[in-house]
């Protein structure tokens, strides 16, 4: 099993999630997929997209199968860690 390590973002991201009745079908969702992730970052059916970013280097995004939201993530510096980047909904209506 790997284990999580929250960046500040996602870790304020968690913790609206949780703070909102509104948004628990999401923040199921978001646990659900970490759950998976949790068992295999790599297995395919979590749908992951891999991205090399100047900022970040290598970093994934997996969705979470509701709406537009993702998880982002990346290999941490120990065997079996995944930094938890960023818990966040691309919508295209969004200004970029």
């Amino acid at each position: 099993m790997f284990e999580f390590a929250y960046w500040p973002d996602a870790d304020a991201a968690m913790d609206e999630l949780e703070a909102s009745p509104a948004m628990s079908p999401v923040l199921e969702a978001v646990q659900r997929t970490l759950d998976r992730l949790s068992a295999d970052p790599y297995d395919r059916r979590l749908g992951t997209t891999a991205y090399q970013t100047q900022e970040l280097g290598g970093i994934s995004a997996t969705p979470i199968r509701l709406d537009d939201w993702y998880i982002f993530w990346q290999r941490g510096p120990e065997p079996k860690l995944l930094e938890i980047v960023l818990i966040h909904e691309l919508r295209a209506d969004q200004p970029r």
